[in-house]
This record gives C-alpha cells, sequence and structure tokens, in this order.
C-alpha cells in the first residue's frame, strides 16, 4: 500500500457520483476517506475513476467491492466483472 491523498469519483449504479479522498492505494485496491460510510452496503459493487498515481498518473476506471467499512472510511478491492 501506498499512502496517497486525491481525488476519486465513486459511483453507484443507482446513485450520483460523490467526489471522496483516499487514504492509500495498492494494486489490488484503495482505502476511500468519507463521513458517511455506514451509507455504503458492505459487498456493493462500485465504480472508481481516478488517476493512478502508481501508473503515471493514467486515467483510470476500474470497478471494485467495498469489502471493509469502518467510522473514517471504507476499503474497496478492485474487480473485473468478466469474473462474474
Amino acid at each position: 500500500r501506498t499512502a496517497i491523498r486525491d481525488n476519486v469519483e465513486l459511483s453507484f449504479l443507482d446513485k450520483d457520483a460523490h467526489i471522496v479522498k483516499t487514504r492509500d492505494i495498492s494494486e489490488g485496491g484503495m482505502f476511500l476517506v468519507t463521513e458517511h460510510a455506514d451509507d455504503f452496503p458492505l459487498g456493493e459493487v462500485v465504480h472508481v475513476h481516478y488517476l493512478d498515481p502508481l501508473n503515471d498518473d493514467a486515467d483510470t476506471y476500474k470497478d471494485a467491492m467495498i469489502v471493509r467499512i469502518v467510522a473514517d472510511g471504507m476499503g474497496i478491492s478492485f474487480i473485473e466483472m468478466g469474473d462474474f
């Protein structure tokens, strides 16, 4: 994991996009800081759009699953939709 604070656009299928901040990022996922983590259900599939600091700030779109929820945010794990 690399500690990085950057903006990420977080989208759900049936809700408007939110801009949240990262706390850290890795090849497999990231931690997103939010005051309302309990608004996001564990296991929910989300879509993230961000400039990937691990890949020369490439414009990146990924699907992810919420795998951890704590008071100050949530952990998401990147997934390939072809896996489903």
